[in-house]
């Protein structure tokens, strides 16, 4: 008996998919902006940072209703990169990141 896999057309499986393919872009251009290689040697600590802050901003984003849809998965994904590449020692301009408010305020109170 052959079993059909209906993963992939899970709604919630396919919002995940398009938030990561735009975070992992996103980020790529992000850093490429900052002159950070893929290759720094402070990368994998930086993205495991970024990973437990954005795993935290994220549920505290859902209970508030902040981020509704895949860009804004993604911006709040840049803005807690942004906060751990300062922590890290490297400059980040205000104007490098998509300009969200409630975003910007929930990654700062997350971070602090």
């Amino acid at each position: 008996m052959e079993e059909r896999d209906t993963w992939g057309l899970d709604p919630q499986v396919r919002y995940l998919r398009r938030a990561f393919g735009e975070i992992e872009k996103r980020q790529a251009d992000f850093l490429a902006r900052l002159g950070v290689s893929p290759l720094d040697h402070r990368i994998r600590r930086i993205r495991e940072a970024t990973l437990k802050l954005f795993e935290d901003a994220g549920m505290a984003a859902g209970r508030r209703g902040i981020v509704r849809d895949e860009e804004e998965t993604a911006v709040l994904y840049l803005h807690c990169l942004a906060h751990v590449v300062r922590a890290n020692r490297i400059p980040v301009e205000d104007g490098e990141l998509p300009a969200h408010e409630q975003i910007a305020g929930l990654v700062k109170e997350m971070f602090t």
